[in-house]
Protein backbone atom coordinates (compact mmCIF):
# COMPACT_ATOMS: atom_id res chain seq x y z
CA UNK A 1 0.00 0.00 0.00
CA UNK A 2 1.35 3.59 -1.39
CA UNK A 3 1.82 6.20 1.54
CA UNK A 4 -0.59 8.17 -0.19
CA UNK A 5 -3.00 5.67 0.09
CA UNK A 6 -2.10 4.55 3.79
CA UNK A 7 -2.63 8.24 4.32
CA UNK A 8 -5.86 8.74 3.11
CA UNK A 9 -6.80 5.49 4.99
CA UNK A 10 -5.86 7.33 8.41
CA UNK A 11 -7.57 10.51 7.33
CA UNK A 12 -10.86 8.65 6.42
CA UNK A 13 -10.65 7.05 9.88
CA UNK A 14 -10.02 10.45 11.86
CA UNK A 15 -12.84 12.22 9.76
CA UNK A 16 -14.61 9.45 11.27
CA UNK A 17 -13.79 9.28 14.60
CA UNK A 18 -14.54 13.10 14.71
CA UNK A 19 -18.30 12.94 13.23
CA UNK A 20 -19.19 10.12 15.62
CA UNK A 21 -17.67 12.22 18.66
CA UNK A 22 -19.71 14.81 17.13
CA UNK A 23 -22.87 13.27 16.72
CA UNK A 24 -22.72 11.57 20.17
CA UNK A 25 -22.11 14.84 21.97
CA UNK A 26 -24.84 16.63 20.24
CA UNK A 27 -27.36 13.34 21.01
CA UNK A 28 -26.26 14.02 24.29
CA UNK A 29 -26.97 17.82 24.68
CA UNK A 30 -29.99 16.90 23.27
CA UNK A 31 -31.35 14.67 25.63
CA UNK A 32 -30.23 16.81 28.81
CA UNK A 33 -31.93 20.07 27.35
CA UNK A 34 -34.71 17.51 26.70
CA UNK A 35 -34.92 16.38 30.71
CA UNK A 36 -34.11 19.90 31.71
CA UNK A 37 -37.06 21.29 29.78
CA UNK A 38 -39.17 18.76 31.38
CA UNK A 39 -37.84 19.40 35.01
CA UNK A 40 -38.58 23.12 34.46
CA UNK A 41 -42.15 22.79 34.04
CA UNK A 42 -43.23 25.57 32.42
CA UNK A 43 -43.64 24.05 28.84
CA UNK A 44 -47.20 23.05 28.13
CA UNK A 45 -47.06 18.85 27.12
CA UNK A 46 -48.12 19.46 23.83
CA UNK A 47 -45.52 21.37 22.56
CA UNK A 48 -42.93 19.64 24.32
CA UNK A 49 -44.92 16.50 22.67
CA UNK A 50 -44.14 18.49 19.55
CA UNK A 51 -40.76 19.15 20.04
CA UNK A 52 -39.58 15.50 21.31
CA UNK A 53 -41.22 13.97 18.33
CA UNK A 54 -39.68 16.41 16.05
CA UNK A 55 -35.90 16.23 17.45
CA UNK A 56 -35.94 12.49 17.65
CA UNK A 57 -37.20 11.76 14.04
CA UNK A 58 -34.64 14.70 13.13
CA UNK A 59 -31.94 13.36 15.16
CA UNK A 60 -32.52 9.64 13.73
CA UNK A 61 -32.39 10.65 10.49
CA UNK A 62 -29.28 12.34 11.02
CA UNK A 63 -27.52 9.84 12.83
CA UNK A 64 -28.16 7.86 9.82
CA UNK A 65 -26.57 9.40 7.23
CA UNK A 66 -23.25 10.34 9.60
CA UNK A 67 -22.63 6.49 10.98
CA UNK A 68 -23.75 4.40 7.86
CA UNK A 69 -21.22 4.10 5.51
CA UNK A 70 -21.26 4.45 1.94
CA UNK A 71 -23.12 7.90 2.39
CA UNK A 72 -21.19 10.92 0.42
CA UNK A 73 -18.77 12.90 2.48
CA UNK A 74 -20.11 15.98 1.76
CA UNK A 75 -23.82 14.72 3.14
CA UNK A 76 -21.84 13.69 6.36
CA UNK A 77 -20.72 16.88 7.03
CA UNK A 78 -23.75 18.95 5.81
CA UNK A 79 -24.99 16.75 9.03
CA UNK A 80 -22.20 17.53 11.30
CA UNK A 81 -22.74 20.96 10.55
CA UNK A 82 -26.35 20.61 11.60
CA UNK A 83 -25.64 18.86 14.68
CA UNK A 84 -22.99 21.85 15.72
CA UNK A 85 -25.62 24.43 14.58
CA UNK A 86 -28.30 22.39 17.71
CA UNK A 87 -25.27 21.74 19.93
CA UNK A 88 -24.87 26.05 19.92
CA UNK A 89 -28.95 26.29 19.93
CA UNK A 90 -29.15 22.94 23.22
CA UNK A 91 -26.56 24.53 24.82
CA UNK A 92 -27.87 28.43 25.12
CA UNK A 93 -31.33 26.39 25.95
CA UNK A 94 -29.57 25.04 29.14
CA UNK A 95 -28.32 28.06 29.87
CA UNK A 96 -31.86 29.80 29.87
CA UNK A 97 -33.24 26.77 31.14
CA UNK A 98 -30.82 26.16 34.62
CA UNK A 99 -31.28 30.16 34.93
CA UNK A 100 -35.24 30.05 34.75
CA UNK A 101 -35.14 27.51 37.87
CA UNK A 102 -31.97 29.33 39.77
CA UNK A 103 -33.82 32.49 39.20
CA UNK A 104 -37.34 30.60 40.77
CA UNK A 105 -35.70 29.00 43.70
CA UNK A 106 -34.10 32.23 44.82
CA UNK A 107 -37.10 34.24 44.95
CA UNK A 108 -39.15 31.66 46.45
CA UNK A 109 -36.78 31.04 49.24
CA UNK A 110 -37.95 31.66 52.95
CA UNK A 111 -37.43 35.11 53.23
CA UNK A 112 -34.13 36.10 55.29
CA UNK A 113 -35.10 39.49 56.91
CA UNK A 114 -32.45 42.15 58.10
CA UNK A 115 -32.90 45.76 59.31
CA UNK A 116 -30.13 48.38 58.98
CA UNK A 117 -29.18 50.77 61.79
CA UNK A 118 -27.41 54.00 61.55
CA UNK A 119 -25.11 56.03 63.60
CA UNK A 120 -25.92 59.49 63.10
CA UNK A 121 -23.62 62.46 64.29
CA UNK A 122 -23.84 66.46 64.16
CA UNK A 123 -22.74 67.66 60.67
CA UNK A 124 -20.22 69.82 62.56
CA UNK A 125 -19.34 66.80 64.26
CA UNK A 126 -15.09 66.22 64.55
CA UNK A 127 -16.11 62.20 64.74
CA UNK A 128 -15.04 60.49 61.39
CA UNK A 129 -14.39 56.40 62.25
CA UNK A 130 -16.76 54.33 64.53
CA UNK A 131 -13.75 53.16 66.69
CA UNK A 132 -13.67 57.08 67.81
CA UNK A 133 -16.73 56.57 69.74
CA UNK A 134 -15.27 53.92 72.16
CA UNK A 135 -16.20 55.16 75.83
CA UNK A 136 -18.51 57.44 74.10
CA UNK A 137 -22.44 58.03 74.82
CA UNK A 138 -24.51 56.78 72.47
CA UNK A 139 -28.70 57.63 72.55
CA UNK A 140 -30.59 54.68 71.67
CA UNK A 141 -34.24 54.60 69.68
CA UNK A 142 -35.76 51.88 71.48
CA UNK A 143 -37.31 49.85 68.23
CA UNK A 144 -38.21 46.16 67.93
CA UNK A 145 -34.68 44.93 67.49
CA UNK A 146 -32.36 48.12 68.89
CA UNK A 147 -31.45 45.40 71.97
CA UNK A 148 -29.75 43.23 68.99
CA UNK A 149 -28.25 46.62 67.12
CA UNK A 150 -26.84 47.20 70.76
CA UNK A 151 -25.04 44.06 71.08
CA UNK A 152 -24.10 43.91 67.59
CA UNK A 153 -21.90 47.17 67.93
CA UNK A 154 -20.38 46.27 71.47
CA UNK A 155 -18.65 43.59 69.74
CA UNK A 156 -16.74 46.26 67.75
CA UNK A 157 -16.42 49.36 69.99
CA UNK A 158 -17.37 50.21 74.27
CA UNK A 159 -19.53 52.61 74.59
CA UNK A 160 -22.56 53.81 76.86
CA UNK A 161 -25.36 53.50 75.55
CA UNK A 162 -28.86 55.50 76.69
CA UNK A 163 -31.81 54.23 75.52
CA UNK A 164 -34.95 56.75 74.47
CA UNK A 165 -38.67 56.44 73.57
CA UNK A 166 -39.24 59.51 71.97
CA UNK A 167 -36.81 60.83 69.22
CA UNK A 168 -37.23 63.83 69.24
CA UNK A 169 -35.98 64.25 72.97
CA UNK A 170 -33.27 62.29 71.86
CA UNK A 171 -31.96 65.00 69.24
CA UNK A 172 -32.49 67.95 71.39
CA UNK A 173 -30.07 65.64 73.54
CA UNK A 174 -27.70 65.26 70.71
CA UNK A 175 -27.83 68.73 69.88
CA UNK A 176 -26.87 69.90 73.20
CA UNK A 177 -23.59 67.86 73.31
CA UNK A 178 -25.32 65.71 76.02
CA UNK A 179 -24.72 62.82 73.55
CA UNK A 180 -22.06 61.96 71.15
CA UNK A 181 -24.16 59.43 68.42
CA UNK A 182 -27.57 58.58 68.09
CA UNK A 183 -28.00 55.09 67.02
CA UNK A 184 -31.64 54.96 64.87
CA UNK A 185 -33.44 52.72 62.43
CA UNK A 186 -34.28 53.02 58.81
CA UNK A 187 -37.94 54.04 59.77
CA UNK A 188 -36.70 56.62 62.27
CA UNK A 189 -34.07 57.70 59.36
CA UNK A 190 -37.02 57.81 56.43
CA UNK A 191 -39.20 59.84 58.96
CA UNK A 192 -36.67 62.72 59.59
CA UNK A 193 -36.21 62.93 55.70
CA UNK A 194 -39.69 62.91 54.76
CA UNK A 195 -41.25 65.12 57.63
CA UNK A 196 -38.56 66.37 59.96
CA UNK A 197 -35.86 67.69 57.33
CA UNK A 198 -34.90 70.07 59.18
CA UNK A 199 -33.60 67.48 61.56
CA UNK A 200 -32.27 65.27 59.03
CA UNK A 201 -30.28 68.75 56.98
CA UNK A 202 -28.36 68.67 60.67
CA UNK A 203 -26.69 65.21 60.69
CA UNK A 204 -24.11 62.88 59.38
CA UNK A 205 -23.92 58.78 58.81
CA UNK A 206 -21.29 57.87 60.80
CA UNK A 207 -21.56 54.46 60.27
CA UNK A 208 -24.39 51.16 59.31
CA UNK A 209 -24.82 47.86 60.67
CA UNK A 210 -27.32 44.99 60.22
CA UNK A 211 -29.02 42.91 62.28
CA UNK A 212 -30.74 39.32 61.63
CA UNK A 213 -34.45 39.55 62.59
CA UNK A 214 -37.36 36.45 62.54
CA UNK A 215 -37.78 34.61 60.13
CA UNK A 216 -40.68 35.03 57.56
CA UNK A 217 -43.44 32.59 59.32
CA UNK A 218 -46.04 30.44 57.38
CA UNK A 219 -49.06 31.59 58.60
CA UNK A 220 -49.58 33.64 55.76
CA UNK A 221 -49.33 31.64 52.80
CA UNK A 222 -52.83 30.40 51.67
CA UNK A 223 -52.01 27.79 48.73
CA UNK A 224 -54.07 27.91 45.64
CA UNK A 225 -54.49 25.84 42.74
CA UNK A 226 -53.58 29.54 40.70
CA UNK A 227 -54.34 27.69 36.81
CA UNK A 228 -58.09 27.04 38.00
CA UNK A 229 -58.95 29.56 41.19
CA UNK A 230 -58.76 33.23 41.84
CA UNK A 231 -55.76 34.24 44.22
CA UNK A 232 -54.86 37.05 45.90
CA UNK A 233 -51.22 39.00 45.71
CA UNK A 234 -49.73 41.36 48.32
CA UNK A 235 -47.26 43.26 46.34
CA UNK A 236 -45.03 45.30 49.31
CA UNK A 237 -43.02 48.23 47.63
CA UNK A 238 -40.00 49.04 49.73
CA UNK A 239 -38.96 52.49 49.76
CA UNK A 240 -34.97 51.85 49.20
CA UNK A 241 -32.90 50.55 46.77
CA UNK A 242 -30.35 47.50 46.87
CA UNK A 243 -31.21 43.61 48.96
CA UNK A 244 -34.80 43.05 49.04
CA UNK A 245 -34.33 41.48 52.33
CA UNK A 246 -33.86 44.45 54.19
CA UNK A 247 -36.88 45.39 55.85
CA UNK A 248 -38.14 49.10 55.24
CA UNK A 249 -41.54 50.98 55.42
CA UNK A 250 -43.65 50.26 52.10
CA UNK A 251 -44.41 52.84 49.91
CA UNK A 252 -46.79 50.96 47.51
CA UNK A 253 -49.43 48.70 48.80
CA UNK A 254 -51.45 47.06 46.11
CA UNK A 255 -53.54 43.86 45.73
CA UNK A 256 -53.32 42.27 42.69
CA UNK A 257 -56.81 39.94 42.13
CA UNK A 258 -56.10 37.18 39.50
CA UNK A 259 -58.77 35.46 37.97
CA UNK A 260 -56.69 32.34 36.08
CA UNK A 261 -60.14 31.68 34.43
CA UNK A 262 -61.89 34.35 33.21
CA UNK A 263 -58.43 36.09 32.62
CA UNK A 264 -59.11 39.32 35.06
CA UNK A 265 -56.41 41.23 37.11
CA UNK A 266 -58.04 43.74 39.53
CA UNK A 267 -55.36 46.14 41.28
CA UNK A 268 -56.29 47.55 44.54
CA UNK A 269 -53.94 50.47 46.13
CA UNK A 270 -54.17 51.24 49.39
CA UNK A 271 -52.85 54.59 50.09
CA UNK A 272 -49.24 54.12 51.95
CA UNK A 273 -50.45 56.67 54.91
CA UNK A 274 -53.60 54.69 55.58
CA UNK A 275 -54.41 54.58 58.89
CA UNK A 276 -54.85 50.76 60.02
CA UNK A 277 -54.41 48.67 62.79
CA UNK A 278 -51.19 46.15 63.05
CA UNK A 279 -53.25 42.88 64.54
CA UNK A 280 -49.98 41.68 66.19
CA UNK A 281 -50.03 44.41 68.71
CA UNK A 282 -53.46 44.45 69.44
CA UNK A 283 -56.69 46.01 69.23
CA UNK A 284 -55.32 50.25 69.44
CA UNK A 285 -52.24 49.72 67.80
CA UNK A 286 -52.86 52.10 64.86
CA UNK A 287 -50.27 53.47 62.65
CA UNK A 288 -49.78 53.97 58.90
CA UNK A 289 -49.70 51.25 56.69
CA UNK A 290 -45.85 51.94 55.40
CA UNK A 291 -44.53 51.82 58.88
CA UNK A 292 -46.23 47.95 59.08
CA UNK A 293 -43.23 46.84 56.96
CA UNK A 294 -41.14 47.95 59.61
CA UNK A 295 -42.23 45.09 61.51
CA UNK A 296 -41.60 42.74 58.86
CA UNK A 297 -44.12 41.70 55.56
CA UNK A 298 -46.09 39.20 57.44
CA UNK A 299 -47.51 42.74 59.88
CA UNK A 300 -48.06 44.38 56.31
CA UNK A 301 -50.22 41.26 55.12
CA UNK A 302 -52.05 40.75 58.29
CA UNK A 303 -53.10 44.28 58.68
CA UNK A 304 -54.23 44.04 54.80
CA UNK A 305 -56.47 41.42 55.54
CA UNK A 306 -58.01 42.82 58.46
CA UNK A 307 -58.88 46.04 56.71
CA UNK A 308 -60.18 44.60 53.61
CA UNK A 309 -61.55 41.38 55.30
CA UNK A 310 -60.03 39.27 52.34
CA UNK A 311 -57.39 36.59 52.51
CA UNK A 312 -54.07 36.89 50.55
CA UNK A 313 -52.80 33.97 49.17
CA UNK A 314 -49.15 35.17 48.16
CA UNK A 315 -46.92 38.21 48.52
CA UNK A 316 -44.27 39.60 46.08
CA UNK A 317 -42.13 41.94 47.73
CA UNK A 318 -40.20 44.30 45.72
CA UNK A 319 -38.48 48.11 46.00
CA UNK A 320 -37.15 50.87 43.74
CA UNK A 321 -34.20 48.68 42.29
CA UNK A 322 -36.86 45.75 40.84
CA UNK A 323 -39.36 48.59 39.56
CA UNK A 324 -36.06 50.51 37.76
CA UNK A 325 -34.20 46.72 36.41
CA UNK A 326 -37.85 45.67 35.27
CA UNK A 327 -38.71 48.73 33.36
CA UNK A 328 -35.02 49.24 31.47
CA UNK A 329 -35.22 45.30 30.79
CA UNK A 330 -38.03 45.15 28.70
CA UNK A 331 -36.87 48.68 27.19
CA UNK A 332 -39.19 50.93 28.45
CA UNK A 333 -42.97 51.42 28.89
CA UNK A 334 -45.70 53.79 27.59
CA UNK A 335 -47.56 55.47 30.54
CA UNK A 336 -50.76 57.53 30.73
CA UNK A 337 -50.33 60.42 32.92
CA UNK A 338 -54.07 61.90 33.84
CA UNK A 339 -51.75 65.62 34.66
CA UNK A 340 -48.68 67.47 33.04
CA UNK A 341 -46.30 67.72 36.45
CA UNK A 342 -42.49 68.23 37.51
CA UNK A 343 -41.55 65.26 39.77
CA UNK A 344 -39.54 66.18 43.03
CA UNK A 345 -38.30 62.73 43.88
CA UNK A 346 -35.08 63.16 41.48
CA UNK A 347 -36.09 67.02 40.41
CA UNK A 348 -35.03 65.90 36.51
CA UNK A 349 -38.55 65.04 34.94
CA UNK A 350 -41.27 66.45 33.40
CA UNK A 351 -44.04 64.45 32.44
CA UNK A 352 -46.75 65.63 30.04
CA UNK A 353 -50.59 64.88 29.85
CA UNK A 354 -51.07 62.00 27.79
CA UNK A 355 -48.82 59.18 26.92
CA UNK A 356 -45.05 59.46 27.74
CA UNK A 357 -42.38 56.84 27.20
CA UNK A 358 -40.56 55.90 30.39
CA UNK A 359 -37.33 54.21 30.96
CA UNK A 360 -36.73 52.54 34.55
CA UNK A 361 -35.05 55.68 36.69
CA UNK A 362 -38.24 57.52 35.16
CA UNK A 363 -40.98 54.91 36.31
CA UNK A 364 -39.74 55.10 39.48
CA UNK A 365 -40.04 58.67 39.77
CA UNK A 366 -43.36 58.77 38.00
CA UNK A 367 -44.72 56.14 40.64
CA UNK A 368 -43.13 58.01 43.78
CA UNK A 369 -44.72 61.73 43.09
CA UNK A 370 -47.52 62.77 45.08
CA UNK A 371 -46.65 66.56 45.91
CA UNK A 372 -47.46 67.84 42.46
CA UNK A 373 -50.62 66.73 43.08
CA UNK A 374 -53.92 68.19 45.13
CA UNK A 375 -54.86 64.58 45.85
CA UNK A 376 -51.43 63.45 46.53
CA UNK A 377 -51.16 60.12 47.58
CA UNK A 378 -54.48 59.09 45.96
CA UNK A 379 -52.96 59.91 42.96
CA UNK A 380 -49.66 58.58 43.59
CA UNK A 381 -51.24 55.11 44.07
CA UNK A 382 -52.93 55.29 40.87
CA UNK A 383 -49.65 56.12 38.95
CA UNK A 384 -48.35 53.41 40.56
CA UNK A 385 -51.37 51.36 39.02
CA UNK A 386 -50.61 52.65 35.65
CA UNK A 387 -46.82 51.75 35.87
CA UNK A 388 -48.14 48.17 36.48
CA UNK A 389 -50.63 47.87 34.15
CA UNK A 390 -47.78 48.92 31.52
CA UNK A 391 -45.11 46.57 32.62
CA UNK A 392 -48.09 43.57 32.63
CA UNK A 393 -49.30 44.52 29.06
CA UNK A 394 -45.99 44.77 26.99
CA UNK A 395 -44.85 41.67 28.70
CA UNK A 396 -48.04 39.87 27.77
CA UNK A 397 -48.76 41.67 24.39
CA UNK A 398 -45.58 41.18 22.56
CA UNK A 399 -42.24 39.07 22.42
CA UNK A 400 -40.09 40.97 24.52
CA UNK A 401 -40.92 38.46 27.46
CA UNK A 402 -38.93 35.78 25.17
CA UNK A 403 -36.53 38.30 24.00
CA UNK A 404 -35.14 40.26 26.99
CA UNK A 405 -36.19 37.30 29.35
CA UNK A 406 -32.08 37.14 30.50
CA UNK A 407 -32.26 40.66 30.99
CA UNK A 408 -35.14 40.42 33.44
CA UNK A 409 -34.15 37.98 35.65
CA UNK A 410 -31.01 39.58 36.14
CA UNK A 411 -32.48 42.84 36.53
CA UNK A 412 -34.88 41.58 39.26
CA UNK A 413 -32.69 38.46 40.73
CA UNK A 414 -31.90 40.28 44.06
CA UNK A 415 -34.34 42.84 44.66
CA UNK A 416 -37.64 40.88 44.45
CA UNK A 417 -38.97 37.84 46.82
CA UNK A 418 -41.82 35.75 46.82
CA UNK A 419 -43.59 33.15 49.19
CA UNK A 420 -45.33 31.64 45.88
CA UNK A 421 -44.05 28.23 45.35
CA UNK A 422 -42.03 27.00 42.44
CA UNK A 423 -44.38 24.60 40.99
CA UNK A 424 -47.14 27.27 40.96
CA UNK A 425 -45.18 29.73 39.34
CA UNK A 426 -44.65 27.24 36.55
CA UNK A 427 -47.96 26.10 36.30
CA UNK A 428 -49.28 29.68 35.62
CA UNK A 429 -46.40 30.24 32.94
CA UNK A 430 -47.38 26.57 31.66
CA UNK A 431 -51.06 28.28 31.47
CA UNK A 432 -50.10 31.72 29.83
CA UNK A 433 -48.07 30.06 26.96
CA UNK A 434 -50.24 27.15 26.67
CA UNK A 435 -53.43 29.39 25.26
CA UNK A 436 -51.91 32.89 25.24
CA UNK A 437 -54.90 34.66 26.02
CA UNK A 438 -54.91 38.57 26.61
CA UNK A 439 -55.91 40.03 29.92
CA UNK A 440 -58.34 42.35 31.29
CA UNK A 441 -56.78 44.37 33.81
CA UNK A 442 -58.93 46.82 35.63
CA UNK A 443 -58.08 49.14 39.14
CA UNK A 444 -59.53 50.80 42.43
CA UNK A 445 -58.10 52.33 45.11
CA UNK A 446 -58.92 53.06 48.44
CA UNK A 447 -59.45 56.67 49.35
CA UNK A 448 -59.55 59.30 52.79
CA UNK A 449 -59.22 62.44 53.84
CA UNK A 450 -56.04 64.42 55.05
CA UNK A 451 -55.20 63.71 58.77
CA UNK A 452 -53.15 64.50 61.99
CA UNK A 453 -52.31 61.94 64.63
CA UNK A 454 -49.94 61.92 67.24
CA UNK A 455 -51.25 58.28 68.26
CA UNK A 456 -49.14 55.99 65.64
CA UNK A 457 -47.99 52.97 67.50
CA UNK A 458 -44.41 53.20 65.74
CA UNK A 459 -43.73 57.10 67.01
CA UNK A 460 -46.10 57.42 69.46
CA UNK A 461 -46.39 61.67 70.56
CA UNK A 462 -45.02 62.84 66.93
CA UNK A 463 -47.93 64.76 65.28
CA UNK A 464 -47.60 62.91 62.22
CA UNK A 465 -49.87 63.35 58.72
CA UNK A 466 -52.30 59.98 58.50
CA UNK A 467 -55.02 59.58 55.97
CA UNK A 468 -58.23 59.32 57.56
CA UNK A 469 -60.11 56.35 56.50
CA UNK A 470 -62.67 56.05 53.60
CA UNK A 471 -65.10 53.39 55.13
CA UNK A 472 -67.23 53.97 52.02
CA UNK A 473 -64.21 53.42 49.46
CA UNK A 474 -62.97 50.35 51.57
CA UNK A 475 -66.34 48.37 51.46
CA UNK A 476 -66.30 48.82 47.66
CA UNK A 477 -62.99 47.77 47.22
CA UNK A 478 -63.77 44.82 49.59
CA UNK A 479 -67.00 43.70 47.74
CA UNK A 480 -65.01 44.11 44.27
CA UNK A 481 -62.46 41.50 45.66
CA UNK A 482 -64.58 38.74 46.47
CA UNK A 483 -66.96 39.38 43.73
CA UNK A 484 -63.72 38.09 41.35
CA UNK A 485 -62.59 35.42 43.82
Amino acid sequence: MSRKRRKSKKTKSNNKKIFNIITIISILLAIVFGIMLYILGMVPEKYLLIIYISFILLYLLLSFLVFKKNIKKGIKIFCIILFVIFDIVFGIGIKYISKTISFVDIINNELFQKEEFYIMVLKESKLDKIEELSDKTIGVYSSLNSDKAIETLDKKIETTTEKYTDAISMFDDLNDNKLDAVLINGSIKNLFNDELKDTADNLRELYTLSVPIKKTDTEVLKVVDVTRKPFNIYVAGGDAYGSIDNVTNTDVNMIITVDPVKKKILLTSIPRDYYVNLPSFGEDAYDKLTHAGYYGIEESIKAVEKLLDVDINYYVKVNFSTIEGIVDAIDGVDVYSDFSFKENAFKKYYFKEGYNHLNGHQALAFARERKSFSDGDIQRVKNQQKVIEAVIKKVTSSTKLVTNFTRILDSVSSSLSTNMDSKSINKFIKMQINNMSSWKIESQNLTGTDYSSTNTYTFPGLNLYVMKRDEESINKAEENIKKNN
